[in-house]
């Protein structure tokens, strides 16, 4: 199995392509035609990488981290590094070529600046998306942006371009997202370049709030706009895209599974509230700004959706974050997700049940999906996993 730093001069040779070699190195003086690059947190477990010639895109790291040790900790690469220190001080790094059609100069020629660019890097085990922070001379980011480097990942750019498309024609209020600033191919792979949600940028991954609420007023709004409508779960565009998405699992045992629990779902005749869905709406994808909400990463975007997928995936996430995966915490959802559905989003009789079971199949199969052909193929969901969505099926109307 290759190595963390195999997988990193990997997808360092996609962003720089060409002859002349990326390798690491501790020398401190980038020959002409090379720029050096300082990995983060470490070369074993690389997430960030940042130039050594641009100490503003240290910026890139603030709110990166929950606990207090690591955030200290954080703290000091990025002081060293808006101090410049890495330039002087014979760290290992990596060294790239400087070329036309490395990533940074498409994005360069993109936004028609002299920019910095800051990459964070995907998972390396699974779907792999790099993320960009775009920053200005004087540090004011400009743009963020994402690559997707597999196939995965490219069908997730491709799938946030669309939503943010599908998002402004909408006329939110409450909920604010960013604009695609530009959507190009490069070099076979999908790029994205979008503005900024707050005026220097902001955090580019929010920590978790164990305490923060759903904003469901905003969620009410995204729900409640264009393309709403009450049907039964069976005649939803999201019931026939589940379909087309368990027919791409690969094992046969699993499809019939998860292709079992969609056909019973669909057996109950309970109208539900359909409409847009961020689909992956967390404290750590937002912030707030009075009663507006900024809110990024759209990639699970869908219409047609059960109302209340977003604040239920919202409280398992938050549930998550504070107390860990195991019974207790999945009973808390359930009493607490229940009590929004009926109690915030007036959702009556057997349809909570039925929304709760769709988005844990909606979970399950993302889950099962962005591992598919990966080392962690056979991994098993921890928390909110199929014997949660078994027992959820089993008690609908009619369930066996």
């Amino acid at each position: 199995m290759p190595t963390s730093s195999d997988l990193l001069l990997d997808t360092a040779r996609v962003l720089w392509p060409g002859e002349a070699p990326v390798r690491v190195t501790r020398r401190t003086r980038p020959p002409a035609g090379t720029a050096d690059w300082m990995v983060l947190p470490r070369l074993g477990a690389p997430r960030w990488l940042l130039p050594t010639a641009a100490p503003t895109t240290a910026g890139a790291l603030a709110g990166q981290s929950s606990s207090l040790p690591r955030r200290v900790a954080l703290g000091a690469v990025v002081a060293a590094h808006r101090r410049a220190l890495p330039q002087r001080l014979p760290v290992r790094r990596l060294r790239v070529p400087e070329t036309p059609d490395s990533l940074v100069a498409a994005v360069r020629g993109a936004l028609g600046a002299e920019v910095d660019v800051a990459v964070r890097l995907g998972s390396w085990q699974h779907a792999r998306t790099v993320v960009l922070r775009v920053f200005s001379p004087d540090g004011s980011t400009l743009a963020f942006g994402k690559l997707g480097i597999d196939d995965a990942g490219r069908a997730a750019v491709l799938a946030e371009t669309d939503a943010l498309a599908c998002v402004t024609a909408l006329g939110l209020r409450r909920v604010v997202h960013s604009r695609v600033l530009r959507h190009d191919a490069w070099r076979g792979l999908e790029l994205l370049l979008v503005t900024p949600l707050l005026a220097d940028g902001g955090p580019s991954h929010r920590v978790a709030d164990e305490e923060s609420e759903p904003p469901l007023d905003a969620m009410r709004e995204l729900t409640g706009s264009a393309g709403a409508r009450t049907a039964p779960l069976a005649d939803s565009a999201w019931a026939e895209r589940t379909g087309e998405r368990v027919a791409r699992v690969a094992d046969p045992v699993l499809r019939g599974e998860l292709g079992a629990h969609l056909g019973r779902l669909g057996r109950v005749a309970a109208p539900l509230s359909l409409g847009p869905s961020h689909g992956d709406w967390t404290a750590w994808n937002m912030t707030r700004d009075g009663a507006r909400v900024l809110l990024w990463d759209w990639e699970h975007f869908g219409t047609d959706v059960p109302a209340g997928f977003d604040p239920v995936h919202f409280l398992a996430q938050r549930l998550r974050v504070a107390t860990g995966t195991g019974p207790p915490a999945e009973a808390a959802w359930q009493a607490q997700a229940r009590a929004c559905l009926e109690r915030d989003l007036g959702v009556r009789g057997p349809a909570p049940d039925v929304v709760l079971a769709a988005y844990l199949l909606d979970v399950n199969l993302r889950f099962v999906l962005d591992r598919q052909g990966t080392p962690l193929a056979a991994a098993t969901r921890e928390g909110w996993g199929l014997p949660l969505l078994r027992a959820l099926v089993t008690s609908l109307p009619g369930g066996s």
